[in-house]
Order: structure tokens, then sequence, then C-alpha cells
């Protein structure tokens, strides 16, 4: 994405000392936005590197306390290229640190303790990155503290994802057969660690592994006796982390998100008539965000969204005679015979219990919606309830004249509460699509009419007169752009 090109020229005008210290095979996909970039910065640059990131509307990240990446001197930031719609996931290390998955607490190497850096060029900024060696100390740093063997075994054998970067290893001196890489902490007696091929897997010499291990520790200030700690501390974390990923599949929504932006969750509505597109924008927006976000989508509609079972029933069989129900219900049978005026009545009981059906619906996802919000979750609803003018917009359904009729009036008074309670919940940002009624007729054709399309867009100027803070989106232009400028508003708020 362009952003990478933009962010990496701004750090060397700043003259920051970093580096990318991860495999050069997937620095593409992580420049393209759809990988991590790790990034090692110097202690002293933390505070400018903050500046710079921030001035390119860059967002932090943060993490379950149970996650595995959860650690000192570790950090999640969040670039947008706002001119593609995604954001660049840079994962800012002052130090690496190593030790087992959920207790990396060893800072193992700092920026000065990478021997050589190489250089790449993205669109022109050159970008340093850790070279072949050095990368390799690193991966058997890592390695040391999770891979294990049974006690009378001598080797350990690397897991398949780490087998690729030894290919570069050079032979132990002294020992036929046998590579070796040699680490100085600090001025104290080198480790040397050695490996052999066996078929196709890789073996590490667990000697080697419990030694590099030792020294770390050391280095880091630690005693031995800490292993054991650590391995404790990492299967209570582990344990957590995935009965806490389970409970998240069994009840989405529920339960805090694995990341979260710093500032916390976020509630947006996306607001349109038919044919404008709301739909497929938050499928889109909601598929963006939780590629690292928690992430949820709600409904306030009656459409074809998720919505309830009982609900949606009842609309499938009544749905074909809506129109004669509405006008049985709506007409004035003073007149009429005392079997006309008792469907009338009929019709309007059903109407009115229809309606409080909806509304009771409306207020449970927008009471779910802010509940998610409040636990970190960023939530983009399809629709959201008005309580202005009567229907439209998702709006109270009842008409007016039932207020007036004994018993129907009390219904319609509980949908009125309903709204007015709907009203006083709303969303951190709301987005207003609006488009010519030719652009929603070759989109959804039949869909709406051409009054009530113009109808809510009335509606809508008036929502707008009222709260300021309500942003308009011209929704005639393409998907993608209208994707974009979706995101862009978004960003800016979170």
């Amino acid at each position: 994405m362009p952003i990478a090109a933009v962010l990496f020229q701004a750090l060397n005008e700043a003259g920051l000392k970093y580096g990318i210290v991860q495999d050069l095979a997937s620095l593409e996909g992580a420049f393209a936005g759809r990988d991590d970039l790790d990034i090692l910065l110097d202690r002293r640059d933390y505070p400018a590197f903050c500046s710079i990131v921030s001035g390119l509307q860059g967002r932090r990240g943060v993490s379950v306390s149970c996650y595995d990446n959860v650690c000192a001197g570790r950090e999640d930031w969040f670039v947008p290229d706002f001119s593609n719609g995604r954001y660049l996931h840079l994962d800012v290390h002052i130090g690496v640190r190593v030790g087992r998955e959920f207790r990396k607490r060893y800072p193992a190497f700092d920026y000065a303790a990478i021997k050589r850096w190489g250089t790449i060029h993205v669109d022109g900024a050159a970008v340093p990155v850790v070279s072949p060696e050095d990368e390799l100390r690193l991966t058997i740093a890592r390695f040391a503290f999770r891979g294990w063997t049974l006690p009378w075994q001598r080797w350990v054998t690397m897991h398949h994802h780490w087998r690729d970067p030894f290919a570069q290893l050079p032979f132990a001196p002294g020992e036929q057969g046998l590579h070796g890489v040699e680490f100085a902490f600090g001025g104290r007696r080198t480790v040397n660690c050695r490996f052999r091929q066996s078929g196709s897997d890789l073996l590490v010499h667990r000697g080697d592994l419990a030694r590099l291990r030792r020294s770390i520790r050391e280095m880091c200030g630690f005693a031995q006796r800490h292993a054991i700690a650590d391995t404790a501390v990492h299967l209570v974390r582990k344990t957590s982390y995935l009965a806490l990923r389970l409970l998240q599949r069994l009840m989405p929504g529920r339960l805090p998100p694995k990341r979260r932006p710093a500032a916390g969750g976020f509630l947006v509505a996306v607001i349109g008539p038919d044919g404008v597109g709301k739909s497929t924008q938050v499928d889109r927006l909601t598929k963006t965000f939780r590629w690292k976000f928690g992430c949820m989508q709600a409904y306030a509609g009656i459409g074809d969204g998720n919505g309830w079972r009982l609900r949606k029933a009842l609309q499938k069989v009544l749905f074909p005679h809506r129109r004669r129900l509405k006008s049985l219900a709506q007409s004035d049978c003073n007149d009429c015979a005392h079997g006309t005026r008792a469907k009338g009545g009929v019709a309007a009981t059903g109407l009115a219990l229809w309606a409080i059906l909806i509304a009771f619906e409306r207020y449970a996802v927008v009471k779910r919606a802010h509940r998610m919000a409040t636990r970190g979750l960023i939530v983009i609803c399809d629709r959201w309830p008005q309580a202005q003018r009567r229907g439209y917009l998702d709006g109270p359904t009842i008409p007016p004249h039932l207020f007036s009729v004994r018993g129907l009036s009390v219904l319609a008074r509980i949908e009125q509460k309903l709204f007015q309670r709907m009203e006083a919940w709303r969303p951190d940002l709301t987005l207003h699509l609006v488009c010519d009624f030719a652009v929603s007729e070759s989109r959804k054709p039949g869909e709406i009419r051409k009054e009530a399309f113009d109808a809510r867009l009335s509606l809508m100027a008036e929502l707008r007169a009222k709260d300021q803070e309500i942003r308009t989106v011209d929704a005639s232009s393409g998907l993608e752009a209208v994707g974009r400028e979706l995101f862009r508003h978004i960003w800016l708020s979170l």
C-alpha cells in the first residue's frame, strides 16, 4: 500500500534507528496490508516514532492480558491507507523478547544487538531489514524456549515452520555434518547451538538449547529456578486464552475482544434509503476492521438481515397481506357494517402488536450494540431507529389515530416510550448514505417508489439539521469509492 512508503520515508527523514525483523518472504504481504510487519526500534527513538505514526492518523491497539503477545516493550500500531480503505499492522518492538509462548519476558535483543542491517526499497523509500545471520539468531533464541523433547533424547526436532530459515546455517568447526550458530550476550561466555539434518527433519542439540536459555535468563537477571515459574504462568495464561477464545466463538460479542483500539470500543450506524448499498458496505467494513480488531455487525431493520425468529416467521406469513391489513386498520368504518368494523378492529390490533414486537426487537438490538461497544468491540450497525417521524427509516409505525382507541392507546404509548429510550442511546458515529433515486432504482428495481425515497431523504436532512455530527457520504459513486470514504470517516473517529 502507498502508506508503507510514506511511513518509512518519514522515519528515515527523522533519522530514527529502526529495522524490520522478520522473514523477508512475508514482507510483500505485510506491505500490502495482509500480514503483520515486525519493527525493532531503538528505545530513545520511541517518542519520535509515536509522533510520526500519530501524524499519519495511526492508532494503537490494546490486547487482552492473557494474549501471548502482551509484554512490555511491544505494541500494536495501525496505520491507515485511505486510498485503499485498509490499514497496515505494525508490531513495534523496543526489544525482541523471548520466552514461552505466553511468557515472553526476556529482552534478549535490542536494536544495538543486531550486528548488520540490510536494505530494501519500497516505492523509493529505503527500509532497513535484518540480515539473514541475525534473523537466524533471533529464530533460534525464540525456539530455545519453545522446543522440547523427552528427557532421554539428545536432539529436539524443529517444527516445520521453523525449518526453512536454517538452510543458510554454516557448518560447525570440528563437527562433521553439524551446523552451528554462535551467541554472545553482554561479554559473557559464548554459546554455540549445533544442528543436523535427519531426512526431512532438522534436529537441534537439547543441551545447547538449555545453555542458551540459561545464558539469556542470566543476562536478564533471572535465576534458573524461574524456569518452573515460566512454565506454570505459561500454562495458566494459555488455558485462559484458549477458554476465552472458545467462549468468544460460543457467545460472540459478549466478551472483550482479543484486540481493541486504545480508545475503547466504537459504535457506528450506517443509514440510508433502500438501494444505496448499506448492507454491502456494512459487510465490507466489518471484514476490514475484523482483520485485527474485535468487530461485530448489527442489524436494526426488518428486512433480510438477522432478526428474531418469531418476527421473521410472522413476517413471512403476513407480508403478502400487508396492504389489505393496513387498509382495513386505517379506514374510517363508522358507517360500515358491524362485520367490517370488527375486521378493522382486529387488523388494527394485529398491526399494533406487530409494531410492539418490532419495537422490542430494535430496542434489544440497540441495547446489545451499546453493550458490545462498551466491551471494546467496533460495532457497525446497518440502520438505526429514529423517533422523529412515524413510518420512515425504522421509526415508530403505529398510526397516530390509534392513540385515541381504547386498548390500542396503551400499545401506542409503549412503542413511543421504547423509541424515546432508543433515541437517548446514540451511536458514536452516524453515517448517512445519500444518492439520487435513479441510482437506487438501477441497483434495486421496484424496491421503493420515488415518493417514499424522497420522503426518506427529507427525513435524513431533518436529522442532520438536528445533529450536526452526522456525516454524509455520496452513495452514487462506485462500490470501492464509497467504501474508502466510509472507512476514512470511521478511522478518523476511532
